[in-house]
């Protein structure tokens, strides 16, 4: 599991330099916004698990609570069953919300999980796609600079060859006359 530590050690990795590579700026940006959105959805979870224990605390207390005045009211058995039921009915309200309340905190959280997730492939798919336009076009102007380049081998050896042909031929003062 993931955590502040590793977050860290995460945040502060350096990878190798190349020349093909892409932008070190842009990945750390990248990066540094992937971190951000993580040291703040463990925030949360750290959080919200903080609230968990904090009800399964009240839930503990709620069900002391509950023997003790089983314990109080055995003298009055009449009443003590009444107290009994009306205590087990409050403290399963109390444990049935405190468990929805939880619930729903864990699905909201997981919800947002999924968003942040979402945001980072769209961000990490257009990336990729911006990347891929990038090789086409540099494969496209390779591929241009190529056939000119022979275009211009082409031209030279034409060129040598007239020249030399200028040199088997009859001198100019045999051309003038």
């Amino acid at each position: 599991m993931i955590d502040h530590t590793r977050l860290s050690e995460l945040r502060t990795h350096e990878f190798s330099k190349s020349l093909r590579g892409y932008s070190p700026q842009e990945v750390d940006d990248f990066l540094h916004t992937l971190f951000d959105e993580i040291s703040e959805i463990l925030d949360k979870t750290a959080a919200l698990t903080a609230q968990v224990e904090d009800l399964e605390g009240e839930k503990e207390s709620l069900r002391k609570r509950e023997e003790s005045l089983g314990s109080t009211l055995v003298a009055a058995q009449s009443a003590a069953e009444e107290w009994k039921a009306v205590a087990r009915r409050e403290a399963d309200q109390i444990i049935r919300e405190a468990r929805s309340e939880a619930e729903e905190r864990i699905r909201k959280a997981e919800e947002e999980v999924e968003v942040i997730l979402q945001a980072a492939r769209e961000r990490a798919g257009a990336f990729e796609e911006g990347r891929g336009r990038l090789r086409q076009d540099l494969s496209l102007t390779l591929s241009r600079l190529r056939g000119e380049l022979d275009a211009l081998y082409e031209a030279m050896d034409r060129w040598e060859k007239g020249v030399s042909d200028l040199g088997k031929g009859p001198g100019i003062e045999e051309r003038l006359h």
